[in-house]
């Protein structure tokens, strides 16, 4: 979508017309909404092309193959204290390469993949033989071929990346039967370092964002928007879901990691 074609004075988790442009990011702003005070970037992705994998892109991919590969393993522990995996049938949203669809099929169960990047398609099905949609969560490809279709539900770090969130979890529900499972993963705003970069910009009346760079990113699939603990727990709610357990590490820590970890089921 064209982010001419969207007033960003619209909040894009509560639907006001109360968000301002608060705190600038390079060429861009990040909005904050006076009534629920979601922050969230001025930009939005149009459908991406339809590039070649060559040799450049297959190398990158490759370099970045291992970065975070261990998680799946402990999504997979995750899922498996709250259903059954061996016969399960899951939609996992933004699925990469298709790793996690591979430990789930290993399991026994069934698992479809959406992935909007053309290259990773391609490469997952050159390396790993997995066919992943290119089909958008609420198009009428899912909505109208699978509707509570799905057991389970996977967003693993892509709820922060989306165009509109409140749209595509809305979209996921709808495809989940009743009583289904939805898990995500997303960067929690609630870290001591975003609070502390909020703090740098008022002191220094917007001279000084500290960390909120490394929040968002301008690139393509990018970090758009994140959520506070609170603004999540309303979102699922508002969606038709019911908290069933919420963390902020896979392995217990001293201190709390820096994400949530969630997993919810449809009324």
């Amino acid at each position: 979508m064209n982010q001419s074609a969207y007033n960003f004075e619209r909040c894009k988790l509560c639907g006001e017309l109360t968000a301002t442009p608060r705190f600038r990011l390079a060429e861009n702003w990040i909005y904050a909404c006076r009534h629920c005070d979601f922050h969230f970037l001025d930009i939005l992705d149009d459908e991406d092309k339809e590039n070649r994998l060559d040799d450049k892109a297959r190398s990158y991919i490759e370099s970045r193959l291992t970065e975070g590969q261990y998680l799946h393993s402990e999504r997979v522990e995750f899922i498996a204290r709250h259903t059954d995996l061996s016969s399960i049938k899951a939609l996992d949203i933004g699925a990469g390469l298709g790793q996690f669809q591979l430990l789930v099929r290993e399991l026994g169960g069934e698992c479809l993949g959406i992935e909007p990047s053309s290259l990773r398609r391609q490469y997952a099905a050159e390396k790993f033989g997995i066919n992943l949609h290119r089909e958008l969560v609420d198009s009428p490809f899912w909505q109208d071929n699978f509707s509570r279709y799905f057991d389970l539900i996977t967003l693993w770090d892509v709820i922060e990346h989306v165009n509109f969130p409140r749209e595509t979890l809305q979209a996921a529900v709808e495809l989940l039967k009743p009583g289904g499972l939805l898990c995500l993963e997303t960067p929690s705003r609630d870290v001591v370092s975003y609070r502390l970069s909020l703090k740098a910009h008022h002191l220094s009346k917007g001279k000084f964002g500290l960390y909120l760079p490394n929040f968002y990113s301008t690139a393509r699939y990018g970090h758009k928007q994140i959520f506070t603990t609170r603004q999540m727990e309303n979102l699922l709610e508002s969606t038709g879901l019911n908290l069933v357990a919420w963390c902020h590490s896979y392995v217990k820590k001293l201190f709390p990691g820096d994400k949530m970890i969630v997993s919810a089921r449809k009324r």
